[in-house]
């Protein structure tokens, strides 16, 4: 699971805790206390779900998410936080501006995250 230690993923579970902490102290960082940790969420998921897909599932490191995989984890995420959660608590907000954070996320992963630690089916890192 040494993918776990990928300095992109590592920055993700840091901004995130550094956010959270902001929000704890009650001095949330405005524009990024929302969309920041939302356009995180996707990467940091995906790149979760990934490592153990290509540990236990396919036993292949070159293995990675078609585009549709992360597309729809956007679209889940956008449904069940921002449409359903919003109906049964207060604690939620339904934002377009998250939706699209997730998305952006997603394509992120795709086109950046995912292409930098593979490259012609071979480990960069």
């Amino acid at each position: 699971m040494k993918r776990l230690l990928d300095p992109l993923f590592l920055s993700y579970c840091g901004l995130w805790s550094i956010m959270h902490l902001f929000r704890y102290m009650e001095h949330p960082v405005p524009l990024l206390n929302g969309h920041l940790t939302d356009f995180m969420a996707v990467p940091a998921i995906a790149h979760l779900a990934l490592a153990f897909t290509r540990s236990y599932i396919v036993r292949d490191e070159s293995y990675s998410y078609p585009i549709s995989y992360l597309l729809f984890i956007a679209l889940y995420m956008s449904v069940v936080f921002e449409w359903v959660m919003p109906q049964f608590s207060a604690a939620y907000t339904g934002d377009m501006w998250d939706v699209i954070m997730y998305f952006g996320g997603g394509l992120f992963y795709y086109y950046v995250h995912e292409k930098r630690i593979t490259l012609k089916g071979k480990m960069l890192s």
